[in-house]
């Protein structure tokens, strides 16, 4: 790997830290983003780093709010989310091997969703969304997050609907993310698809890619830049945004 790699992936992981932390997401669709785009590590190899590396930023992100997660909601979440984690997993595996194009494309084009979902920022209801909201929303996620370490975007927008405090929402934002991080760093080790090729190098960046984490999600938690909430979003959509045309350019190419 030459240096110019290993930095766009440490500024990648810095950039997306720094965001996930003050808005409660995108660390995995801005990594898995940058990183296909740039062309510095297969899509299989970026989600294991990604699934690594958030559980830092979650862990960090979470430090003196656990109180603050809704575990009813979180339970919702997870209970449809965690089975199809693994479907989404083995899915990205059979496509890697010999559909690396399109599995590209395929990133490029949930990402692209993912970020009209997020654009249309739908107004809180009154009272909590039907569980069967929850349920689907977390199954959306756990596809997206075995396929891509990204499962972001449907627990956003479902989450960010409900009449909760927004410490409550990013806290059982980032509870739910680490809990699936969790199982899909464990179906990385058990079975590492084409990453495994290239695990010790991995393993070396993600070791660097920790200082990276911490040092980047400590400073948006003490330094907050002077931003409303709105104007963070809007600058993580225009990099999403980038990405997933990029991508499926290529893949159409």
């Amino acid at each position: 790997m030459t240096l110019w790699q290993l930095a766009a992936i440490l500024l990648s992981l810095a950039l997306a830290s720094y965001i996930q932390t003050l808005t409660g997401f995108a660390f995995g669709l801005i990594v898995m983003g940058l990183l296909a785009t740039l062309d510095v590590l297969p899509i299989e190899s970026a989600a294991l780093l990604c699934a690594l590396l958030s559980l830092f930023n979650n862990c960090m992100a979470l430090r003196g709010h656990w109180r603050e997660i809704d575990l009813r909601l979180a339970r919702r979440l997870l209970v449809t989310s965690l089975p199809l984690l693994p479907v989404g997993y083995y899915l990205a595996t059979w496509l890697g091997e010999e559909r690396a194009p399109l599995l590209g494309m395929l990133l490029g084009c949930v990402i692209l969703i993912a970020c009209l979902a997020l654009l249309m920022q739908p107004k809180p209801r009154e009272t909590l969304s039907p569980r069967w909201h929850f349920h689907t929303a977390g199954g959306l996620s756990g596809l997206m997050g075995g396929l891509f370490a990204a499962n972001g975007p449907p627990l956003v927008v479902m989450l960010y609907r409900q009449p909760m405090t927004l410490v409550a929402i990013r806290c059982t934002l980032f509870a739910v993310f680490l809990v699936g991080g969790a199982m899909r760093m464990g179906l990385s080790i058990i079975s590492p698809g084409r990453a495994g090729e290239h695990l010790s190098e991995l393993l070396m960046i993600g070791a660097a890619g920790v200082f990276v984490v911490i040092a980047f999600t400590e400073l948006a938690r003490r330094f907050p830049p002077p931003l409303s909430d709105h104007h963070l979003r809007q600058v993580a959509y225009a990099i999403l945004l980038v990405s997933s045309g990029n991508l499926i350019l290529k893949g159409l190419i």
